[in-house]
């Protein structure tokens, strides 16, 4: 896995632009200040990797109950897979793996309210994904795509988003996620050998976090929360996965 501590957005740019030649076009970008590994490992405690699966199925039985969202598919595989995609739009902790294709959407979400964290660095990860499973939400999918059914590290794309479930993450994040198998969630990404050929690791260190800042202003709104709602509804919704999530903190 190649390790870059970067002294400037430019050198930041080019990395990436490197990565995307090298990959033809076929990278996926995350920034985060904490280890590289799934909401659910992030937000939920737990004894083993069987304890994170039950409690992502109490989580997901949950949300189907008080949420009233309409689904777009129909086909039961497709229709899973759009649940827990809407669940995790949510906030609801999940064992996929959200990634963007966006640079600077990333670097936005890697130094989100760095100065209150009192940290020294942060970081954004590259993701060649042209090296692994891929495949499309549809609703005719064979059943060997469904959750329950897939054995390798997979990146899925979401490409079918209802407007108003899914309008606010669309634009921020393009619809991708990385599937893991259960036994493989609780290790952070980094640390998992099958994964170091995919992986490009920038070490963002806080003394150009503020340039940084500065050159991703010219493009994204930074007074729009990363994940803003956009009514309500979706609000209330939020609320109740927070409250979910907490069950299991």
């Amino acid at each position: 896995m190649k390790v870059v501590c970067a002294s400037s957005y430019e050198e930041i740019k080019e990395i990436a632009n490197q990565c995307n030649i090298l990959a033809e076009n076929a990278v996926l970008y995350r920034g985060t200040s904490n280890l590289l590994v799934s909401s659910i490992v992030d937000k939920c405690s737990f004894n083993s990797y069987a304890d994170l699966v039950a409690k992502e199925h109490f989580l997901l039985t949950d949300f189907k109950k008080y949420s009233h969202l309409k689904y777009e598919f129909k086909e039961k595989t497709a229709l899973d897979w759009e649940i827990r995609i809407a669940a995790r739009e949510h906030g609801l902790a999940s064992s996929l793996m959200d990634w963007s294709i966006s640079l600077d959407i990333a670097l936005e979400f890697a130094i989100h309210q760095f100065e209150n964290k009192k940290i020294d660095f942060t970081n954004l990860w590259i993701l060649i994904k042209s090296r692994l499973k891929q495949f499309t939400i549809t609703e005719e999918m064979d059943i060997k795509y469904s959750f329950n059914e897939l054995n390798s590290p997979s990146i899925l794309q979401f490409p079918k988003y209802n407007e108003s479930t899914y309008l606010r993450r669309k634009f921020i994040q393009g619809g991708y996620f990385l599937f893991q198998v259960p036994e493989e969630v609780i290790i952070p990404l980094h640390k998992n050998p099958k994964f170091s050929d995919f992986l490009v690791h920038i070490i963002i260190p806080k003394n150009i976090v503020p340039k940084i800042w500065k050159n991703i202003a010219t493009k994204v709104n930074l007074d729009i929360d990363a994940c803003p709602s956009f009514g309500s509804s979706e609000k209330a919704l939020d609320e109740k996965c927070a409250i979910s999530n907490a069950k299991y903190k």
